[in-house]
């Protein structure tokens, strides 16, 4: 039977917003990267060649300090090791994938193990540390294994100082402290970030994170911004985001995990149009401390929050926005952001 002109209607009606849905969600570009590009430093873990390196930190003290570009390949393999990188000059790593969209097909690993309790501060832990501007990490996964203690358990997979850092399909892991976003201007698209305690944390950086899905293992606060004045420049914006219970969770988590807490009296870290899941407590955000609590000069917002997370009453120090006004990739990065950010994970 031939369809009525409203009958129609509303079937193109819902084919038009079929397309919406569709279009609503960007799909980095799909590539392979299996072989190191020309020019590139290799770093290969077994079976290395004439010219190349067995270790990520060899591979990075060979570069010339001289403010050129620069750029270091990895082949799979784990690369159980610190890397320190404070050259001047562009800097790249790209780790071997078969697929540069997300992390998930990551093959290189660097991993390291150390606390706060063996190191003389939170810096000094980190499995990755990049004192330097102008950064950029592709496809590596970055690992402090250290894992939970009582006291001085801060251990940092990343501690990031500097500006135009660029991370990339990148895996972080950890417990307490995973990211250190400590200086500069950050962005992180479509990475995979895990940990307990404060797990994206500094002082500092204005930091960007763009379809990243960031997985709690245990209960406690994902950010823990420490903008302590009202001129710091520091602001954390989390758009996009996919929050869940890690896979390696020992047990339920359900309510309570927090979407931040203030390390600083002037915190800022806003969610927008984030999924969260059950593990989110239903007030969303928490004091630093009951003595300490920081609570009334910080900047907690949320704007556009779905799943079962979003729902219940949010903290009276919290804010529920209406527009993404003030907390674009533009207002966080600055309008030059297209000048060093891969558009490729826009």
């Amino acid at each position: 039977m031939a369809l009525l002109p409203l009958q129609t209607f509303a079937f193109f009606s819902l084919l038009l917003l079929f397309a919406r849905l569709v279009y609503a969600t960007p799909a980095v570009k799909r590539d392979s990267r299996t072989s190191a590009p020309s020019g590139a430093v290799v770093v290969r873990a077994s079976g290395t060649a004439s010219g190349e390196y067995s270790t990520v930190q060899a591979a990075v003290d060979s570069l010339d300090d001289d403010g050129t570009d620069q750029v270091i390949f990895i082949y799979a393999g784990t690369y159980t090791e610190q890397v320190y990188i404070d050259r001047d000059g562009q800097t790249t790593i790209m780790g071997q994938t078969s697929d540069t969209s997300s992390y998930s097909s990551n093959t290189v690993t660097i991993t390291y193990s150390l606390s706060l309790a063996d190191a003389d501060d939170d810096d000094s832990t980190g499995t990755l540390r990049v004192h330097k501007d102008d950064f950029a990490l592709y496809n590596v996964n970055v690992k402090n294994t250290f894992g939970k203690a009582s006291t001085n358990g801060q251990a940092l997979a990343l501690s990031a100082y500097g500006t135009n850092h660029g991370y990339y399909g990148v895996g972080f892991y950890g417990y307490q402290d995973t990211i250190l976003a400590e200086t500069g201007n950050q962005f992180y698209g479509y990475c995979y970030i895990e940990g307990a305690v404060d797990y994206i944390f500094g002082q500092y950086a204005r930091a960007y994170f763009h379809y990243n899905k960031i997985a709690s293992v245990a209960a406690g606060a994902i950010t823990a911004n420490g903008r302590a004045s009202s001129d710091g420049v520091s602001l954390y914006v989390i758009n996009k985001a996919t929050i869940t219970t890690s896979s390696s969770a020992t047990s339920s988590i359900e309510g309570q995990v927090y979407l931040g807490r203030p390390w600083g009296a002037y915190a800022r870290v806003v969610y927008t149009s984030c999924s969260l899941g059950n593990l989110i407590n239903s007030a969303g955000w928490e004091e630093w401390s009951s003595s300490t609590p920081n609570t009334d000069h910080a900047t907690f917002a949320e704007y556009a929050s779905t799943g079962s997370g979003a729902s219940g009453t949010r903290a009276s120090f919290s804010t529920t926005l209406t527009s993404t006004s003030g907390y674009t990739i533009s207002d966080v990065l600055g309008s030059d952001y297209a000048d060093w950010v891969d558009s490729d994970y826009l």
